[in-house]
């Protein structure tokens, strides 16, 4: 039976490059491809792992050359170190968008995290909220609620900008009393 000339070719080829270095096989590769009037060619597309970790998206968004690893809700509390149940909330929401890949969330699904980081939950949770969205680190819309821009900013700040207490409001002036002068 003949050998495919497919076969031969490949042969061929991996022979006379194999002792090349990479740099040396690209442009080779190059040249041929001009030669032969080929556009580039991609691989095939590599199928899908999913680490020991657990499921596509909980891994976090790593480096192309590197494996990804999925980030623990309790690695990324102990990076950023929020202080308050506003900050926590806006770090869950940063951790479902940037970890799990989950860019929306309803208020009750932020709330879910305080049980899975082990944190003690705030008395009033959405009181809490309502602070974040007031602090426009959360747009709140119902189920597609997301983080902001300014969000995404302060967790990755490791809320260095809010150590101090959100201006408040300046106090009305005291309305006048209507004079007396010049009348006994």
């Amino acid at each position: 039976m003949a050998k495919d000339p497919t076969i031969s070719a490949l042969e061929a080829v991996h022979a006379a490059l194999k002792p090349l270095g990479a740099p040396e096989r690209q442009r080779v590769l190059a040249s041929v491809y001009a030669l032969l009037g080929i556009d580039e060619v991609q691989p095939p597309p590599k199928p899908p792992t999913t680490p020991l970790g657990g499921p596509p998206e909980s891994r976090s968004k790593s480096a192309p050359s590197s494996p990804a690893r999925p980030v623990a809700i309790r690695e990324l509390i102990q990076e950023k170190k929020p202080s308050t149940h506003p900050e926590f909330i806006t770090l869950f929401a940063y951790y479902r968008e940037k970890h799990q890949n989950l860019p929306t969330f309803s208020r009750t699904a932020l709330e879910a995290y305080y049980s899975m980081s082990r944190e003690t939950p705030p008395g009033n949770f959405d009181r809490d909220f309502v602070e974040a969205v007031k602090r426009g680190w959360i747009h709140e819309d119902g189920d597609n609620s997301y983080i902001t821009s300014k969000g995404l900013e302060v967790v990755e700040s490791s809320f260095s900008d809010t150590s101090a207490k959100p201006a408040k409001k300046p106090p009305k002036p005291a309305k006048k009393k209507p004079s007396r002068k010049g009348k006994h």
